[in-house]
């Protein structure tokens, strides 16, 4: 009698839902990252149409009543798809090869206040439409239902009770948006509603410009970056009525506790990290001090040779940490490495890319390019320099006459470098 084989059945739980919300973003911060993520790609579908040129990210934040709003001008949802989009739970129409053509793309990211919310309403209008969608959340009747329900509903199930969606009309036509309010804001301790957190968040993740001011090398990192770059932007993000800048500044604060405790930023390296065909993956700066003595001042939020990828962070600023001789050496340096291959794509945390041979290859040339040297230049200085009050740069002749002992011992890194590349 021939083997009877039959479908498997499945169906999706209400704990999946709980596990996409609670359980995915254990950071409350994260959700800033997530919605200003669909909003500069709803922004880019814009620009790619030609619709109009100047577009932003607004965030409004009332800490007393703890509401937050975050609404930009991009494309918007067209009133006919909008129920289907707007319900849809890891599925995503989002389409591009390269990274930085889209960032947002499991279809998960528009969850992430359902956690910390009371109540959360999503609503949106498309260019040449009167209808605005609206879609509202109870997310303190989803709480209750997890606590309390002692059946597992199944997703759509648990999505009647606690969504519901409307449209209504006579909005004028000219326009796009897609706006998120979050009700009843809360999260341990509460940053979720600091606004100096959030400020400095926002300032390290998010595509936000250069502050050329306070960073004339940033003009030349753009130039860079956009030559070599797929798709390279910034955006115009404001919270509370003020544009957000990335952190970066011409004088850095060390932890340098004797003489000097700031140095300079005196000039950028620019370099470019390649595949084993020796196609470009990644291109990147850093900045090079006027000396290497002293970490840069925890709490900065500029240390650390950054991933970004569509330039926003991946990870954080410790992620290429083992990259170095010792940990703490990447917090010596500023700089920001940009990925430009779909090799290399963001796990859903978004705090590392998922496993594969190009992830491999990446952290071994960052290693052998870029880590071991500055860690090599780090321990010279810090040798050097031991016992001086003010740190001086030293020159190559002045180490070679007054230093023989350390060219040998850097003659010694070296071979030990040599080995180290021969491995890989």
């Amino acid at each position: 009698m021939p083997k009877q084989i039959r479908k498997s059945t499945f169906k999706a739980g209400m704990y999946l839902l709980e596990t996409l919300t609670a359980g995915m973003y254990n950071n409350p911060l994260t959700i800033y990252r997530e919605y200003i993520q669909n909003a500069v790609d709803s922004i880019d579908l814009v620009k790619n149409q030609s619709k109009r040129d100047a577009t932003s990210i607004n965030i409004d934040l009332d800490p007393i009543k703890k509401n937050i709003t975050i609404r930009d001008n991009g494309v918007g949802i067209s009133a006919d798809v909008a129920e289907n989009i707007l319900s849809s739970i890891g599925s995503s129409n989002k389409q591009g090869s390269m990274p930085g053509e889209v960032r947002g793309f499991r279809g998960i990211g528009r969850l992430g206040g359902i956690a910390f919310s009371n109540k959360v309403i999503f609503r949106t209008k498309a260019e040449g439409e009167k209808r605005e969608s609206i879609q509202e959340w109870d997310c303190q009747r989803l709480r209750q239902i997890f606590i309390k329900e002692k059946y597992n509903l199944t997703l759509k199930d648990l999505f009647g009770q606690i969504t519901s969606f409307s449209q209504q009309n006579s909005l004028p036509a000219k326009g796009s948006y897609f706006e998120v309010n979050l009700h009843g804001v809360s999260s341990f301790r509460n940053h979720i509603i600091d606004i100096a957190k959030i400020r400095n968040y926002i300032s390290q993740v998010a595509p936000v410009p250069f502050n050329y001011d306070q960073f004339p090398h940033g003009r030349e990192i753009d130039e860079y970056l956009n030559d070599n770059l797929t798709n390279y932007s910034a955006y115009n993000i404001v919270l509370n009525g003020k544009p957000i800048y990335k952190n970066y500044s011409n004088t850095i604060k060390t932890s340098m506790k004797k003489g000097e405790a700031v140095d300079n930023i005196i000039d950028i390296h620019f370099f470019d990290i390649k595949s084993n065909d020796e196609k470009p993956i990644a291109y990147g700066w850093y900045g090079k001090r006027n000396n290497l003595l002293g970490s840069i001042r925890k709490g900065e939020g500029y240390s650390g040779i950054r991933v970004r990828v569509g330039n926003i962070l991946l990870g954080d600023s410790h992620l290429l940490d083992h990259c170095f001789r010792e940990d703490r050496f990447n917090g010596y340096i500023i700089g920001e490495i940009h990925i430009n291959t779909p090799q290399l794509v963001p796990n859903s945390r978004r705090d590392d890319f998922v496993d594969n041979e190009t992830k491999t290859l990446f952290y071994d040339v960052v290693e052998r390019q870029i880590g071991i040297p500055i860690s090599k230049e780090i321990r010279l200085y810090s040798r050097i320099n031991s016992g001086n009050h003010t740190p001086t740069l030293i020159s190559n002749n002045e180490l070679s006459n007054k230093t023989p002992s350390l060219i040998a011992e850097q003659k010694n890194e070296t071979f030990r470098d040599e080995q180290i590349n021969d491995k890989h």
